[in-house]
C-alpha cells in the first residue's frame, strides 16, 4: 500500500501542494469507503463531482485530497487541472518505485478467471498482487497500482477497455514484465466500430513505451497473426488447443466439476485436472501454464497452481438446490462468446437442460442479431427451455421457438421458474447475463 507525504505526491503528480504535509497510507476514490489517514482524490463523472466530498473525506479523518478546484484553502489538499489523470501519475509513479514484476492480462473473454488461475500459480511460491473484482479500467487499474508494496514479488492485473488507446494509456502505467491476450469478441463492441477495432485495441498492450519481455498470445483466436506482428520487441509464446501452438491441451475430458487434460509444454506434458469444467476453463488454464513457463516454473508447480484454483463466485459456479437440481451460476456477466461456452456446457448435462438468460449489453447495432444467433445455437444444442427477461432477449426467444418463454420482469421469471423446479426433478438449470441485468437475483431466489 502507497505511503507518501503529501508534498512528495504532489511532486509526483505535478500538483500544487497547500497546507500541513502529512504522511497518507492508501488512497480512495470514495468517502463511503475512506479509511483515516488515506487520500482522498475528488474524481468528476457524468453524473458525480468529487470536489463535492472533500469536506466529508476530512470528517472521516482523511490525511489530504488531491482536487480539481480551491475549496478548502484552509486544510492539506493538492490542486491539479484533472484528478483522473493525476491518479493515472501518482500511480505511475508508484508503481515505478516498486520491484514487482507485472503481468497484464486483455481480451474480451475470460480476464477474471485467468487473472484467478494464474493467482493461483504464482502465489504458490510468491507474494502476489490481483486485481480484486474487475478493477480494470483508468480508474481500477491505477488504483490496483497503488496497493503495490515491496513485498509483492508479482502482480496479476486486468487491463479492460471501451474504446481505442485506453489500453495503450493503461500499460503504460502499469509496464508489465509479461502481457497476455486471451481472445478477441464482441463484448463492448459499440466502442470500437467492429471486430477489427477490439483486436487492434487488445494489441495495444503490445506496444507501451517499454517493451513486455514475453507475450502470451491466444493461437487460436483469428487475430493471432495481428497480435504476433504487433509483438516484434517480445519474445511471444503461443497458447491454444491447437497442437500448432507452443503450449496445448490435448485429450480434453470435459466433467460435471472438473475438466481433465494433457497440456503440452515445449519441455514436458503434464496431467491436469482442474477444478473447473469448461473448454474456456481449458483454454485458460493453458495461457496461465504459458505464463508460468515464461516465469520458468517446473511444471510441478505448474500442476499444482492450477489443480489448486477453484472457481469464481458467479463463472460456470455449480451448486446444488435442496431440491435436487444443479445450478450453474455464470450471472457475473455476458456476451455472445462466453454465452456460447456456457450453453455448451449445459449441452454437456445429462438431465434435462433449462437455461435462464438476461439481455447482453454494450453489443452495439447488432445487438437484435447477436441475441437472436444465442437462441438458435441453444436450440440446435438440445436445450430443453428457455427463460428470458429484457428486452433484447426478444430476438432470442423468437429463435428457440417452442419452450421459449420470455417475461416482463425477472419477479415474474422467478416465480415461473419454480413452478417448473417444483414440478420437476434433476434439472440443471443455466444463469446468464450482463451484470446489468442482475441474474445474480435468479441464483439467490432458486438455490
Amino acid at each position: 500500500m502507497i505511503e507518501l507525504r503529501l508534498s512528495e505526491a504532489a511532486k509526483f503528480i505535478g500538483g500544487a501542494f497547500e497546507g500541513i504535509d502529512k504522511t497518507f497510507r492508501g488512497v480512495s476514490t470514495d468517502t463511503r469507503k475512506i479509511r483515516e489517514n488515506e487520500l482522498f482524490i475528488a474524481l468528476k463523472g457524468l453524473n458525480f463531482n468529487g470536489n463535492d466530498f472533500v469536506n466529508e473525506a476530512f470528517t472521516k479523518g482523511a490525511a489530504g485530497c488531491i482536487v480539481g478546484y480551491v475549496k478548502e484553502k484552509d486544510k492539506q489538499s493538492i490542486f491539479v487541472e484533472d484528478t483522473r489523470i493525476a491518479l493515472g501519475k501518482l500511480a505511475y509513479c508508484w508503481r515505478e518505485e516498486m520491484p514487482s514484476k507485472i503481468i497484464a492480462i486483455t481480451g474480451s473473454n475470460g480476464k477474471t478467471s485467468l487473472k484467478e488461475l494464474l493467482a493461483s500459480c504464482i502465489s504458490i511460491k510468491a507474494n502476489t498482487l490481483s486485481t480484486e473484482g474487475n478493477l480494470n479500467n483508468d480508474i481500477g487499474l491505477p488504483s490496483m497500482l497503488l496497493k503495490l508494496n515491496d513485498s509483492h514479488d508479482f502482480a496479476v492485473l486486468e487491463i479492460g477497455a471501451n474504446r481505442p488507446k485506453e489500453i495503450e494509456y493503461l500499460v503504460n502505467l502499469a509496464n508489465p514484465h509479461v502481457v497476455v491476450i486471451n481472445n478477441a469478441a464482441t463484448a463492448h463492441i459499440e466502442g470500437f466500430i467492429d471486430l477489427n477495432g477490439v483486436a487492434k485495441a487488445k494489441g495495444e498492450i503490445l506496444q507501451g513505451r517499454v517493451a513486455p519481455k514475453y507475450a502470451i498470445l491466444n493461437y487460436d483466436d483469428a487475430y493471432f497473426s495481428l497480435w504476433n506482428e504487433m509483438a516484434v520487441n517480445s519474445e511471444v509464446i503461443s497458447f491454444g488447443l491447437n497442437s500448432k501452438a507452443m503450449i496445448y491441451a490435448r485429450n480434453i475430458q470435459i466433467q460435471k466439476e472438473f475438466s481433465c487434460f494433457h497440456l503440452i509444454l515445449p519441455d514436458d506434458s503434464i496431467d491436469i485436472r482442474l477444478k473447473l469444467p469448461g473448454n474456456h476453463n481449458v483454454m485458460n488454464a493453458c495461457a496461465a501454464g504459458a505464463v508460468m513457463y515464461s516465469l520458468g516454473r517446473s511444471s510441478r508447480e505448474i500442476k499444482e497452481g492450477l489443480e489448486r484454483a477453484s472457481s469464481v463466485t458467479g463463472r460456470l459456479q455449480l451448486m446444488d438446490t435442496r431440491s435436487g437440481h444443479t445450478i450453474i451460476n455464470d450471472s457475473y456477466n455476458a456476451n455472445p462468446t462466453s454465452t456460447v461456452a456456457a450453453i455448451e456446457y449445459l449441452k454437456s448435462m445429462r438431465n434435462k437442460k433449462i437455461f435462464v438468460f438476461g439481455d447482453m449489453k454494450e453489443l452495439g447495432d447488432n445487438s437484435n442479431n447477436m441475441h437472436a444467433v444465442i437462441g438458435e445455437k441453444a436450440k440446435n444444442m438440445g436445450i430443453d427451455y428457455l427463460f428470458a427477461v429484457g428486452e433484447m432477449t426478444k430476438y432470442t426467444v423468437k429463435e428457440f421457438g417452442k419452450n421459449g418463454f420470455w417475461f416482463a420482469s425477472i419477479d415474474e421469471l422467478i416465480a415461473n421458474l419454480r413452478s417448473m423446479m417444483r414440478d420437476n426433478k434433476n434439472m440443471s438449470i443455466l444463469v446468464k447475463g450482463s451484470r446489468s441485468m442482475r441474474m445474480e437475483k435468479v441464483v439467490s431466489q432458486i438455490v
